[in-house]
């Protein structure tokens, strides 16, 4: 009865559907600067001191020995305050101009994976982890700061603020439920998040935390090939762990919303 009950409230909350959940980033598999995602000056007050990205991503082969799938750059003299790229041999993660070139972190292609990176000012000390594990990390400079009116772009290299690409440098693949939150993460707290699964979501302690969620960059300015897929994800995600987990499942495989 209980179980009856929140699929009742849960309908009326939900009499729509949400549609940023299970939603994709597709950014076209031609090389081109033409296709990214771009935030003017988002608010990173709060991420002068510590962050963390996370993202599930799944890059294709398009050819291109850089695919840049995150930079942040403040200024034109002032290149790469943070770029995180996919080199299939090693990775290129950039954080206040300092690389941390791994093959650890470099991702398979037409495969999902989980990826987060973290930093705080008290370690100076840049992780980065996939599918729930750390796999490399360094150090950065002694008292550096994330600096503050940036443009963040998604599926470029930024060779000046908000511009200058190179399609050689271009991002082609999926990216889903990337969010970005003021807080350095713990190990635990990631592995966590992965074990959530790809249809999952954040835990409740931290939704304070989320500087930009995943909507943010769906409803962000969007340029060129890349489209807004509907994916796999069920929005009976949403109860997961409210209702039982047998009657969740029976949801998810006979009562999709429309």
């Amino acid at each position: 009865m209980k179980e009856i009950l929140m699929l009742v409230f849960m309908v009326q909350l939900f009499p729509s559907p949400v549609f940023s959940l299970g939603e994709v980033l597709r950014f076209s598999s031609t090389p081109s600067t033409n296709n990214y995602v771009i935030l003017h000056n988002p608010d990173f007050s709060g991420m002068e001191t510590s962050f963390t990205i996370c993202t599930w991503i799944r890059p294709r082969n398009n050819g291109n020995n850089q695919g840049v799938w995150l930079s942040y750059q403040v200024s034109s003299s002032d290149d790469n305050e943070m770029f995180i790229n996919n080199n299939p041999a090693s990775s290129t993660n950039i954080l206040f101009g300092v690389n941390l070139a791994s093959s650890a972190t470099s991702l398979e292609f037409d495969v999902w994976s989980h990826y987060c990176d973290t930093w705080d000012l008290s370690s100076a000390t840049r992780r980065v982890y996939k599918n729930g594990e750390e796999v490399a990390n360094k150090a950065t400079t002694s008292g550096r700061k994330l600096k503050m009116g940036g443009v963040l772009v998604l599926g470029q290299d930024q060779d000046s603020r908000g511009g200058t690409f190179d399609a050689a440098q271009a991002f082609g693949g999926d990216l889903y439920n990337l969010v970005v939150l003021d807080k350095k993460l713990s190990s635990e707290e990631i592995s966590d998040l992965y074990s959530n699964g790809r249809c999952g979501g954040l835990d409740a302690d931290l939704t304070d935390n989320v500087v930009l969620d995943w909507e943010d960059f769906l409803y962000a300015q969007r340029n060129g090939d890349v489209i807004v897929e509907r994916g796999t994800c069920s929005q009976w995600e949403l109860v997961r762990g409210i209702l039982d987990e047998e009657l969740l499942e029976h949801l998810i495989d006979h009562h999709q919303f429309d």
